[in-house]
């Protein structure tokens, strides 16, 4: 039974935080949570002309009103010393008076009014729309386009056409329309498939294979249950689904089937959560029709366009043949509805092995494993063709010629993508018009500001990627740091995930921004969130699934991705809709409008301030953290003194060299304008922003044996997770391997980029 509407008050007088109203909620969304000359490159040259608290849905607003009023009369009551602010510059103040709720919910909807899937004529009205805004807010704007290999929808179905008469069933493959939602009554709604899936048909039995991880695969053998030649039908979560194909296809099976479980973003056991728990459109959570799309490529072996492995994909560029892409899946599949999934189910009722751990949400099966008496024909008729994406960017010139922030939202979606990605690209383009006005009012950033609106990074971040690989050299130089929104509104927990040498920053910034439903700081909200009074709250760590890949994991710039949290049971459906955000995502806009202010001021810190603020002394405790937790048996660990000794000589660096920034910055803050610092001064403020923006680079080497595009030694996608972030990750894909050549080796680069990182921060 739901607890719609009803708030009760911790019972424990003496326990911190408003615990008994949150904390399942909060447990569950972290653990979900583990994108003139418009053909003018912008970074050639600069021509001289130059995406809950108001009346929608009203129990679920009554219940955050409450909510709200519990927790911000915890947080007023409960001191915080994890973060002092500095003092906002004008520029910032002016800055935090300008996004308007009313302008993100014009452009959320002019987003959403159509389908905009990569590579369509809709899209491409999308990226028009998007550089035309661009510069009517006085921006210098360009889009630069690529042409990487997409594939789309001909046809498709499944049927379970042999066995018991009674099991027999033909899918329906689509989503219903729902009556308030006009959307979802798109005749030209995209059709449910997988982007890269395998053209072609199927035919076997039916395995049921839990979440399709390595370990459901291997536990299914050990019970002696047959693969090859079976279909696998698995559920959405834990790990990336083209992990779950390529796991399929590993164990024999000819074919893969992706379904969402009730259990999982549906409304089973959802009733202790503070919103209704039901199914769309009366909650947030999926219904028994919803059909997760997505694409299928192993994400963990490449990045971006498969057929240009390392170099950009532009018209005339030499590709490899798609049969040597490693990453692109070899058995076909499809992406179902639990509605859709449960016949299959009913086929493996009583077959096979049973695993308590692998029941879900739906009722009157006891989810065995099979294989079924009856075989399932699976057919998935797709179109690949090298076809155009169009990536939009826009330049603010800053002062200095030899430094630059880059901001990212990718705008394509699977379908009209409210919440992902079009929340974040209309806080993009009510940043982009706050930043036009204040050049207006006589403002020019010190560092170069770049917004790149991305395509095609629900294919596999193919915009982002090709753009970094076409423009690696600028970006080896010039960028300090990158800053990533995808899905930027799904609720109101702010979550963050980032370099280590970023983390100050984001609670400096979160700490001057109010949050709407507390009326603390962001930050305030934040602890609150976890419980936490002693302690900062954590900022993930950067793995892959959106486009700060490219800048981290391939090229070594400090980057950032951010989003607030909550109850998103619609993603990658049709239901992904205006009137979904409207009703349960972000009623009134409020945290959209938060949302641009924390970015614009994220931004406006790293372009303006004096001292660029990345902080590498923080990277040397998450680095003492990972070494410690790396899998080695005890006879084995005397190898990681490489790594202990290069971590001691960044430690030892990284403290002078912070406390030489620091006498910098107090000798610079007697001087009012840039014009009265003494040359020699200059001289070193140059040196160390240098130093502060190559550090991160340090990392970077010959790349992970096996998958070599992701080159920094820290951080990764795992090998066999692919969205979570891996530390140390050929380190680990080596005691993984057993090789013990292998395993020296890795340690050795990574040491050696740990000792590379410390002298980049005594560089000239």
């Amino acid at each position: 039974m739901s607890n719609e509407g009803e708030i009760r008050l911790p019972e424990d007088e003496g326990q911190e935080g408003p615990k008994g109203i949150t904390q399942k909620a909060r447990d569950w969304i972290t653990d979900k949570w583990r994108s003139p000359n418009e053909q003018t490159p912008l970074l050639g040259g600069v021509p001289a002309n130059r995406k809950k608290l108001v009346a929608a849905g009203a129990s679920l607003a009554t219940v955050l009103v409450l909510l709200g009023l519990c927790i911000g009369y915890w947080v007023t009551h409960h001191d915080t010393d994890n973060s002092i602010p500095r003092e906002l510059t004008p520029t910032e103040r002016d800055f935090l008076g300008l996004p308007s709720k009313e302008n993100l919910r014009d452009y959320l909807k002019t987003y959403t009014s159509k389908t905009h899937l990569a590579g369509t004529p809709n899209d491409k009205l999308a990226a028009d729309w998007t550089h035309a805004q661009f510069e009517s807010f006085g921006l210098n704007s360009t889009i630069e386009t690529y042409w990487p290999l997409l594939n789309y929808p001909v046809s498709h179905r499944l049927a379970l056409i042999s066995g018991p008469e009674n099991l027999r069933y033909e899918a329906k493959l689509a989503e219903d329309p729902v009556e308030e939602d006009e959307t979802s009554k798109d005749p030209e709604a995209i059709p449910t498939y997988h982007g890269f899936s395998k053209n072609g048909t199927a035919q076997g039995r039916v395995v049921y294979a839990n979440y399709g991880r390595l370990e459901d695969f291997e536990f299914l053998k050990s019970q002696g249950i047959e693969l090859n030649g079976t279909i696998a039908l698995v559920r959405y979560g834990y790990i990336a689904r083209g992990h779950k194909v390529h796991a399929a296809h590993r164990f024999g099976c000819v074919g893969a089937l992706i379904y969402s479980d009730p259990e999982d973003d549906g409304p089973v056991a959802k009733d202790s959560l503070e919103t209704p728990a039901a199914s769309y459109p009366n909650g947030p959570w999926r219904s028994k029709s919803s059909v997760q799309r997505g694409s299928v490529i192993n994400i963990s072996l490449n990045s971006g366009d498969p057929l240009t492995p390392g170099y950009p994909a532009t018209e005339n560029a030499t590709r490899i043949d798609p049969r040597d892409a490693a990453e692109i899946p070899k058995i076909p599949s499809l992406p179902l509805s639990w509605e859709d999934a449960l016949p299959l189910l009913r086929a493996t009722q009583g077959l096979g092995v049973r695993h308590e751990g692998w029941r879900g949400g739906l009722e009157d099966v006891d989810y065995s494993s099979g294989p079924s008496e009856g075989e399932v024909l699976l057919v998935n008729h797709v179109e690949y063709k090298i076809t155009p994406i169009w990536n939009v960017l826009a330049r603010i010139e800053g002062s200095e010629e030899e430094r630059a922030i880059v901001l990212g939202n990718h705008r394509d979606a699977w379908a009209y993508g409210a919440a992902d990605p079009s929340s974040g690209s209309a806080s993009m383009m009510e940043l982009a018009r706050a930043l036009g006005e204040l050049l207006k009012r006589g403002w020019r950033p010190r560092r170069t500001i770049i917004l790149a609106s991305w395509d095609g990074e629900e294919f596999g971040l193919i915009g982002s990627t090709e753009w970094v690989e076409d423009h690696q050299a600028w970006l080896d130089k010039n960028a300090a740091a990158y800053i990533n929104v995808d899905s930027a509104i799904k609720g109101p927990f702010f979550q963050a995930g980032a370099s280590p040498s970023l983390n100050r920053l984001i609670y400096d910034v979160t700490s001057m921004v109010q949050d709407p439903l507390t009326g603390g700081s962001v930050y305030e909200a934040w602890s609150a969130n976890h419980n936490l009074t002693d302690q900062k709250p954590p900022v993930s760590t950067l793995g892959s699934g959106s486009d700060f890949v490219g800048f981290l994991s391939h090229t070594g710039v400090a980057s950032m991705n951010l989003q607030f949290a909550g109850y998103y049971g619609v993603y990658h459906s049709n239901y992904d809709s205006f009137h979904w955000m409207e009703k349960f995502g972000d009623p009134g806009f409020y945290y959209h409008e938060t949302m641009v202010k924390v970015w614009g001021l994220l931004t406006l810190r790293l372009a303006d301030s004096l001292i660029l603020p990345i902080y590498p002394q923080d990277y040397t405790q998450e680095l003492a953290k990972y070494i410690d937790s790396l899998p080695l048996s005890s006879s084995a660990s005397f190898k990681i003194k490489h790594l202990k000794k290069a971590l001691k000589k960044l430690k030892k660096t990284s403290r002078r060299f912070e406390r030489r920034l620091n006498n910098l910055s107090k000798r610079l803050d007697g001087y009012k304008t840039l014009e009265e610092i003494p040359s020699i001064l200059m001289s070193r403020l140059e040196k160390a922003n240098k130093r502060l923006t190559y550090f991160e680079r340090g990392f970077i080497s010959e790349g992970i044996p096996g998958r070599e595009w992701f080159k920094h030694t820290i951080y990764g996608p795992g090998l066999w997770t692919g969205y979570s972030s891996q530390e140390f990750p050929a380190i680990v894909d080596s005691l993984d391997s057993g090789n013990d050549h292998l395993i020296k080796h890795t340690i050795k680069v990574a040491a050696k980029s740990i000792k590379r990182a410390a002298e980049f921060l005594k560089m000239d």
